[in-house]
């Protein structure tokens, strides 16, 4: 088979999938089709009804060669097609969706403005140093896709559902193997609560029970940090509740951010009278190192005070950047 039929099957398929670069649709070119991705373009992925109706369900923006950096918003897309399944809590779940823990809860409800934080904190991190984190978008609604469930739940049983959510997996995967070409690496997912009093949540896969039980380490294998606790740069404890946890330097940076060395036990009715805590899920679990590989995972719960106000939001942003910054510098160097 010569090269030029290859090269022309690669593209057909990738076609059929629906990859297509941002703007105005355009057809792929072959370093497009080898997913050679060009640092800073937009990739994105469409939905389309039998007549043709179409939306951008899934965006990856590429990050450059040299980042160690993964940011995915799964629960900030405001679209909502027609021509989609509304998804309800009455949908049964299959047994594949739990291979990675609690993939069972069910909600439809969005985690607004979480995308425009994700981009903000993207665009302020390449400003302090110099590199571009990987990107990956769900600009669907939380009604039609679930992108932080396993795929019977999160799609229920939707063509388009299914292929968007394929592909918001298969981005993030792509983006994993440009990074791992620089060692270990992080993704952060970004999450948004309405819990009282406010505070943003680090979720390391570890329950709030867990800070209560006085030995972390223990538990270390079970966290979305596993392979950088064996790597040996950091012990399960400091990168929880440390001087260089991620939640600590979002307190020093002005958030009330837990598990941190200032608020250790996420469920302290003390200071977290509700006592609610989300801890991670299926992105944390799956794209993270718990199971395997050497990309850990943190899932970042902020606040509506640092989200939802259009003003304010790229000064936390500018926050959220130095701390993300200052723990990158420590532990992925």
């Amino acid at each position: 088979m010569s090269l030029r039929i290859r090269i022309y099957i690669v593209v057909l398929l990738l076609n059929s999938l629906g990859y297509q670069a941002s703007g105005i649709a355009k057809t792929f070119s072959l370093q497009d089709s080898l997913r050679r991705y060009q640092p800073g373009k937009s990739y994105t992925f469409q939905v389309e009804s039998a007549i043709g109706e179409h939306a951008v369900a899934i965006e990856y923006i590429a990050g450059d060669a040299g980042s160690k950096l993964i940011l995915t918003s799964p629960h900030g897309g405001d679209l909502k097609p027609e021509f989609m399944h509304t998804r309800t809590k009455d949908f049964v779940v299959s047994e594949n969706d739990l291979d990675y823990g609690d993939t069972e809860s069910f909600s439809a409800m969005a985690d607004s403005k979480t995308l425009e934080l994700t981009l903000a904190l993207a665009e302020e991190i390449r400003k302090v140093t110099g590199l571009r984190p990987h990107v990956v978008l769900n600009h669907l609604h939380r009604c039609k896709l679930d992108a932080n469930r396993a795929m019977s739940l999160a799609a229920q049983d939707d063509k388009n559902a299914i292929a968007a959510w394929k592909a918001f997996h298969q981005y993030i995967d792509d983006a994993k193997i440009q990074v791992a070409k620089n060692g270990s690496g992080l993704v952060l997912d970004i999450h948004g609560n309405a819990h009282r009093p406010q505070r943003t949540e680090v979720g390391l896969l570890l329950s709030g029970k867990d800070f209560g039980s006085g030995d972390l380490e223990k538990l270390a294998d079970q966290s979305s940090l596993r392979a950088l606790v064996r790597s040996g740069k950091a012990s399960m404890k400091e990168l929880a509740t440390g001087d260089t946890a991620l939640g600590t330097l979002l307190n020093q940076s002005g958030f009330t951010a837990t598990p941190s060395k200032a608020y250790p036990n996420p469920i302290d009715a003390n200071d977290f009278p509700d006592r609610r805590y989300f801890n991670g899920g299926y992105n944390t679990a799956r794209h993270g190192s718990r199971f395997s590989g050497n990309i850990s995972a943190i899932q970042l719960e902020f606040n509506q005070e640092v989200r939802m106000n259009d003003k304010s939001r790229n000064n936390y942003a500018k926050s959220i950047a130095r701390a993300v910054t200052a723990f990158m510098n420590r532990y992925f160097k």
